[in-house]
């Protein structure tokens, strides 16, 4: 009997090893930390690991092209998600999240940082790479201080780059995602400011599975765990809103 008991937890235990699997995801900047937050947990519920990659959401979609071997893609914004449905090069796309766009900057009170003089640098993700930079220059050009701040503004690839130009003091401040915000500790001499989203278009954030990937299972559980209860907790959490089609 003893034996027998011995040769059956054998056999769940190979099943279990057997049955565990990993997901390759890219995710655009901006989701990043909350990933990491989510990836134990849909590990707990399927038993799956993710391996995250991340990127500007032009960076990761050129990659795709390029053939890089992701299972899942997560952007910043719809368009590229789109552009690789119709190019036959992904299915099954859903708008997972809405992003909102902050200020954040080396001062202790946020009110008048723009208008200031000693705005030295002013730190954006490239409008042509990353939605967050999309949106903070449409922030910009509606507050007439796109023209005004053109020489005070640096660029970082994506919006965790422009983030770390303000927290390593090469910015004054920056215009960056809100989730990146509350996942970092602000000090007494440093303040942060959620951006009225009347200033800029949605920041809608689309995933879509691709279709060279043969992990058609793995992919589906995830796009189900992404639109749990328990994943948009933390996705509250951390700075997101719900999707305008939701």
């Amino acid at each position: 009997m003893f034996i027998k008991l011995l040769i059956f937890l054998s056999l769940v235990s190979v099943q279990q090893i057997g049955f565990a699997d990993r997901l390759h995801v890219a995710v655009a900047s901006n989701f990043t930390a909350t990933m990491k937050a989510l990836a134990p947990m849909f590990k707990s519920t399927f038993g799956h690991d993710l391996i995250i990659s991340s990127g500007s959401t032009g960076q990761l979609y050129a990659q795709i092209k390029q053939g890089a071997p992701y299972d899942i893609y997560l952007a910043a914004d719809i368009e590229r998600p789109q552009l690789l449905v119709d190019e036959g090069l992904a299915t099954a796309f859903n708008i997972y999240a809405r992003g909102q766009l902050a200020l954040v900057a080396n001062r202790a009170d946020c009110q008048t940082v723009m208008l200031n003089n000693d705005l030295k640098y002013l730190a954006i993700a490239n409008p042509d790479l990353a939605p967050y930079g999309l949106a903070a220059r449409q922030f910009l050009e509606n507050k007439s201080l796109w023209n005004k701040l053109s020489d005070r503004l640096v660029m970082g690839e994506n919006v965790s780059q422009a983030m770390h130009l303000v927290i390593s003091k090469n910015a004054t401040a920056g215009l960056v995602a809100q989730s990146i915000v509350v996942n970092y500790n602000l000090s007494e001499n440093q303040c942060s400011s959620i951006i009225e989203n009347q200033f800029y278009e949605p920041i809608e954030q689309a995933m879509v599975m691709l279709n060279r990937s043969s992990k058609s299972v793995l992919m589906i559980q995830f796009l189900d765990f992404i639109q749990s209860k328990q994943a948009i907790e933390v996705l509250y959490v951390n700075g997101y809103l719900a999707p305008l089609n939701k």
